[in-house]
Protein backbone atom coordinates (compact mmCIF):
# COMPACT_ATOMS: atom_id res chain seq x y z
CA UNK A 1 0.00 0.00 0.00
CA UNK A 2 2.59 2.48 0.97
CA UNK A 3 4.80 1.35 -2.19
CA UNK A 4 1.16 2.04 -4.60
CA UNK A 5 0.90 5.29 -2.70
CA UNK A 6 4.64 6.12 -3.28
CA UNK A 7 4.04 5.65 -6.54
CA UNK A 8 0.83 7.73 -7.33
CA UNK A 9 2.84 10.64 -5.76
CA UNK A 10 5.92 10.40 -7.44
CA UNK A 11 4.22 10.49 -10.82
CA UNK A 12 1.24 13.60 -10.19
CA UNK A 13 2.92 16.11 -12.44
CA UNK A 14 1.56 20.14 -12.19
CA UNK A 15 0.31 21.79 -14.48
CA UNK A 16 2.13 25.24 -15.98
CA UNK A 17 -0.46 28.23 -17.01
CA UNK A 18 -0.08 30.82 -19.69
CA UNK A 19 3.10 33.26 -18.48
CA UNK A 20 1.55 36.49 -17.12
CA UNK A 21 1.84 39.97 -19.12
CA UNK A 22 5.03 41.66 -17.84
CA UNK A 23 4.72 44.21 -14.79
CA UNK A 24 5.61 48.00 -15.20
CA UNK A 25 8.99 48.77 -15.13
CA UNK A 26 10.25 50.13 -11.69
CA UNK A 27 11.81 53.27 -11.00
CA UNK A 28 15.36 53.96 -12.02
CA UNK A 29 17.50 54.44 -8.68
CA UNK A 30 19.60 57.44 -7.66
CA UNK A 31 23.34 57.26 -7.90
CA UNK A 32 24.94 55.79 -5.11
CA UNK A 33 28.36 55.14 -4.06
CA UNK A 34 28.50 51.51 -3.82
CA UNK A 35 28.38 51.13 0.39
CA UNK A 36 30.90 53.73 0.35
CA UNK A 37 31.28 55.86 3.77
CA UNK A 38 32.08 59.36 3.74
CA UNK A 39 32.60 61.07 7.38
CA UNK A 40 33.23 64.63 7.48
CA UNK A 41 34.77 66.62 10.53
CA UNK A 42 34.89 70.46 11.37
CA UNK A 43 38.38 72.72 11.72
CA UNK A 44 40.63 71.52 14.21
CA UNK A 45 44.05 72.10 14.96
CA UNK A 46 47.08 70.23 15.16
CA UNK A 47 49.87 71.51 17.69
CA UNK A 48 52.17 70.02 20.51
CA UNK A 49 48.93 69.43 22.72
CA UNK A 50 47.54 66.83 20.74
CA UNK A 51 51.58 65.83 19.54
CA UNK A 52 50.47 67.30 15.79
CA UNK A 53 48.30 63.83 15.64
CA UNK A 54 44.62 64.16 14.96
CA UNK A 55 42.09 60.91 15.35
CA UNK A 56 38.80 60.03 14.13
CA UNK A 57 36.58 57.39 14.65
CA UNK A 58 33.70 56.69 11.96
CA UNK A 59 30.36 55.50 13.11
CA UNK A 60 30.74 51.42 12.83
CA UNK A 61 33.92 51.36 11.96
CA UNK A 62 35.55 47.91 13.42
CA UNK A 63 38.44 46.02 12.64
CA UNK A 64 36.70 43.45 10.03
CA UNK A 65 35.78 46.85 8.37
CA UNK A 66 39.45 48.46 8.90
CA UNK A 67 40.45 45.33 6.88
CA UNK A 68 38.58 45.21 4.23
CA UNK A 69 37.94 48.54 2.67
CA UNK A 70 40.53 51.04 1.67
CA UNK A 71 40.27 54.53 4.31
CA UNK A 72 41.30 57.81 2.74
CA UNK A 73 42.12 61.13 4.33
CA UNK A 74 41.39 64.32 2.78
CA UNK A 75 41.89 67.68 4.73
CA UNK A 76 41.31 71.10 3.41
CA UNK A 77 44.17 73.35 4.87
CA UNK A 78 42.74 76.44 2.80
CA UNK A 79 39.40 77.03 1.62
CA UNK A 80 38.44 75.04 -1.60
CA UNK A 81 42.08 73.36 -1.68
CA UNK A 82 41.96 69.61 -0.99
CA UNK A 83 45.47 67.31 -0.25
CA UNK A 84 44.85 63.76 0.51
CA UNK A 85 46.89 62.39 4.26
CA UNK A 86 50.01 60.39 3.63
CA UNK A 87 51.76 62.70 1.54
CA UNK A 88 53.20 66.56 1.65
CA UNK A 89 50.98 69.35 3.15
CA UNK A 90 50.66 72.61 1.08
CA UNK A 91 53.78 74.11 -0.30
CA UNK A 92 55.73 70.60 1.10
CA UNK A 93 55.76 72.08 5.09
CA UNK A 94 55.27 69.13 6.51
CA UNK A 95 54.29 65.65 5.70
CA UNK A 96 50.69 63.95 6.44
CA UNK A 97 51.49 60.05 7.99
CA UNK A 98 47.80 58.10 7.83
CA UNK A 99 47.35 55.47 9.74
CA UNK A 100 44.75 52.85 11.75
CA UNK A 101 44.38 51.56 14.93
CA UNK A 102 41.90 49.11 16.37
CA UNK A 103 43.28 49.25 20.35
CA UNK A 104 40.11 49.61 22.14
CA UNK A 105 37.75 51.94 19.99
CA UNK A 106 38.52 51.04 16.18
CA UNK A 107 39.99 54.73 14.33
CA UNK A 108 42.09 56.58 11.78
CA UNK A 109 44.68 59.22 12.58
CA UNK A 110 46.73 61.97 10.69
CA UNK A 111 49.97 63.23 11.84
CA UNK A 112 52.60 65.38 10.79
CA UNK A 113 56.48 64.98 10.28
CA UNK A 114 58.64 67.61 8.92
CA UNK A 115 59.68 67.11 5.02
CA UNK A 116 62.44 65.20 6.08
CA UNK A 117 60.48 62.83 7.84
CA UNK A 118 61.61 63.71 11.25
CA UNK A 119 59.60 64.67 14.41
CA UNK A 120 57.13 68.09 13.27
CA UNK A 121 58.83 71.05 14.48
CA UNK A 122 57.28 73.63 12.86
CA UNK A 123 54.19 75.79 13.86
CA UNK A 124 50.46 74.69 14.85
CA UNK A 125 48.57 73.78 11.16
CA UNK A 126 44.93 74.43 11.00
CA UNK A 127 42.27 72.26 8.88
CA UNK A 128 39.74 73.29 7.99
CA UNK A 129 37.73 70.56 6.85
CA UNK A 130 38.30 66.09 7.24
CA UNK A 131 36.67 64.12 5.17
CA UNK A 132 37.33 60.23 5.62
CA UNK A 133 35.85 57.83 2.77
CA UNK A 134 35.82 54.50 3.88
CA UNK A 135 35.63 52.48 0.54
CA UNK A 136 35.11 48.73 0.48
CA UNK A 137 37.61 46.43 -1.85
CA UNK A 138 35.48 45.27 -4.18
CA UNK A 139 34.55 48.59 -4.96
CA UNK A 140 37.88 49.72 -5.18
CA UNK A 141 38.92 47.66 -7.58
CA UNK A 142 35.79 49.16 -10.39
CA UNK A 143 36.92 52.48 -9.36
CA UNK A 144 41.03 51.98 -10.37
CA UNK A 145 39.64 49.93 -13.35
CA UNK A 146 38.64 53.53 -14.23
CA UNK A 147 41.39 55.07 -13.80
CA UNK A 148 39.84 57.20 -10.89
CA UNK A 149 42.58 59.60 -9.24
CA UNK A 150 42.63 58.60 -5.94
CA UNK A 151 45.28 61.48 -5.34
CA UNK A 152 42.70 64.14 -6.40
CA UNK A 153 39.86 64.66 -4.06
CA UNK A 154 37.10 66.57 -6.08
CA UNK A 155 37.42 63.15 -8.34
CA UNK A 156 37.31 60.69 -5.56
CA UNK A 157 33.99 63.14 -4.46
CA UNK A 158 32.77 63.26 -7.61
CA UNK A 159 33.43 59.80 -8.56
CA UNK A 160 31.12 58.21 -5.46
CA UNK A 161 29.09 60.84 -5.58
CA UNK A 162 29.74 61.39 -1.30
CA UNK A 163 27.06 63.67 -0.59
Amino acid sequence: MILFIGIIAVSCKKEEGPTGPQGPAGTNGTNGNANVKVFGYPKDTLNAANWYELEYSPAGLTAGLIDSSAIFIYYSAYTGQWNMANGMGPGGSYATIQYTDVWSTPYVAVYLKNADGTAYSGSDVVWDSVRVFIIPASTLKVAKQQNINFDDYNEVNTYFDAK
